[in-house]
């Protein structure tokens, strides 16, 4: 049971091509049964994990990565296809890239780990939501108009506050990990 929720996040992750492939070949149908069996899998997996007591240190590095994968290349091509506003998708995909730099450069954080906050996981959600809509609308499934105009709005927000949450809590425990003596 322990290998069952790391094997959903790879499958995740493995899953981005397949979805930028699809998006980009303007596939909406395939690429929204797709994007929304990635992003129930996102939930399944943490479940598993949790209910089952086997979380892993693989699991909480794989799980957000896939996430911010996800994101950003549906972001990316929803937005070269027109479907995304620029004004979204720049902010999305750069709120993804700094935090993965962060988490891959910073060595501090192989000691110390930044939990989620509400806020990020709100803005994950409605992330995934918003990307599955459009990606909805640009097939024709659904005609939101006004609503997901809305949403594109709300998600910019969260965008800015979960990266303004994540950056002060990285900086405030870079400030607590500095050595007594090494305050500069």
């Amino acid at each position: 049971m322990f290998a069952v929720p790391n094997l959903i996040t790879l499958a995740r992750l493995l899953m981005v091509p397949v979805i930028a492939v699809l998006l980009s070949n303007h596939a909406y149908t395939a690429a929204f049964w797709l994007f929304l069996a990635v992003g129930v899998s996102d939930g399944l997996d943490g479940f598993i994990a949790r209910r089952c007591n086997v979380t892993s240190a693989a699991g909480a590095l794989l799980d957000p990565v896939a996430d911010k994968m996800v994101i950003m290349t549906c972001a990316f091509v929803l937005a070269c296809n027109g479907l995304l506003p620029i004004w979204l998708a720049a902010p999305l995909i750069a709120r993804d890239v700094l935090m993965l730099a962060v988490g891959f450069t910073d060595r501090s954080l192989k000691e110390r780990w930044l939990p989620p906050n509400l806020v990020g996981k709100a803005h994950a959600a409605l992330a995934f939501a918003t990307l599955t809509l459009t990606i909805a609308q640009g097939d024709g499934l659904i005609d939101l108009g006004w609503v997901l105009g809305l949403l594109f709005v709300i998600l910019f927000v969260t965008v800015w506050l979960s990266a303004g949450l994540y950056f002060r809590a990285w900086l405030r425990g870079r400030r607590n990990a500095r050595p007594e003596g090494n305050q500069a």
